[in-house]
């Protein structure tokens, strides 16, 4: 991992730099091209648009990761719990995604494992059930909580409750976790990858894009779509879309047998026009005001774009994007 990606690890992970930064939210254009609201009333209210004018679905993610005061996990955790009632309410997938250092994995594993199972319990619920694709999403971040999400992923499944897993596809061990999950009921985001790490990585950025698509071929196995495993492809990368169109035809996977994932806000077009080919399609939509660590993270990703979050800070913030 560069210098540069440790310490937009270290400014995400820092209470001084979020308090902060929630002093410019109200005038950072941030908030209104790639935030989905402020509270989960006005996500779920853009979850609704993006459904009914378009066939996109939301997976809501609230934004307040890396925190270890007890007050701040329980507001973390009863976020995601309102998201899944008022998801419900509206007739939409209650589907939430879930960083396991907002929701106690900070503090003691055993808190976070609790909470997880508070938020896949009632995504469980007979008042959640629907024909949808109810799930609670355990994002994956820094090498430092990637074995403890992968647990917490079996631990729930082997449980019966409705979680999916992300994985990244410069990890090199990724092949030997997609190994267990694609014979299991179960769903599974794939996404290149933030924060390299250079012990456990591939480098470069047509490996990464081979190893992606390698990922791609194990999710698309026969053995796969037997176990009824669903695969999410989290890229916003059309190359890549095209060959996993390609693959998932040649195996006879249909259009509405898996999904793509973009971010909320990121390439809209390209979303419509996968809609319009008949594939499913989903946006991973934030809401909340704590919107620093995930907009560092976007930086981490990809330096590039710390000029344009440094744009949007403006008074204006029309740059951002």
């Amino acid at each position: 991992m560069s210098i540069f990606q440790r310490t937009t690890i270290a400014l995400a992970r820092s209470p001084v730099m979020g308090r902060a930064m929630r002093t410019v939210a109200a005038r950072s254009s941030l908030a209104q091209r790639f935030v989905g609201g402020t509270d989960v009333h006005a996500a779920v209210r853009t979850a609704l648009r993006l459904w009914q004018a378009h066939g996109i679905r939301s997976s809501l993610f609230y934004l307040g990761e890396y925190v270890a005061d007890p007050a701040a996990i329980e507001h973390n955790v009863s976020q995601a719990l309102d998201a899944c009632s008022a998801l419900g309410a509206a007739g939409l997938d209650v589907h939430v995604s879930v960083d396991p250092t907002a929701i106690g994995y900070m503090a003691s594993d055993a808190l976070g494992a609790a909470n997880a199972r508070r938020i896949a319990d009632a995504i469980a619920s007979p008042r959640a059930a629907t024909t949808r694709r109810n799930c609670m999403m355990l994002d994956m971040e820094d090498s430092t909580i990637r074995d403890r999400t992968c647990a917490l992923h079996r631990a729930l499944l082997e449980d019966g409750l409705p979680v999916g897993l992300t994985l990244q596809a410069r990890r090199r061990r990724t092949p030997e976790d997609l190994a267990w999950a694609v014979r299991r009921h179960t769903s599974l985001r794939l996404v290149k990858g933030a924060f390299p790490e250079r012990a456990l990585d591939h480098a470069g950025r047509a490996r990464i894009d081979l190893a992606y698509l390698d990922a791609a071929a194990i999710m698309l196995s026969h053995d796969a779509r037997k176990a009824g495993f669903y695969p999410v492809f989290g890229t916003h990368d059309d190359r890549l879309a095209g060959a996993i169109m390609t693959l998932a035809r040649e195996r006879g996977w249909s259009p509405d047998a898996f999904e793509f994932e973009m971010l909320y806000g990121v390439r809209p077009d390209w979303q419509m026009a996968l809609r319009g080919l008949g594939y499913n399609v989903r946006v991973y939509l934030p809401f909340g005001a704590d919107w620093w660590p995930y907009a560092i993270r976007r930086v981490g990703e990809n330096p590039s774009n710390a000029w344009l979050l440094a744009r949007s800070l403006t008074a204006d913030g029309r740059y951002f994007g």
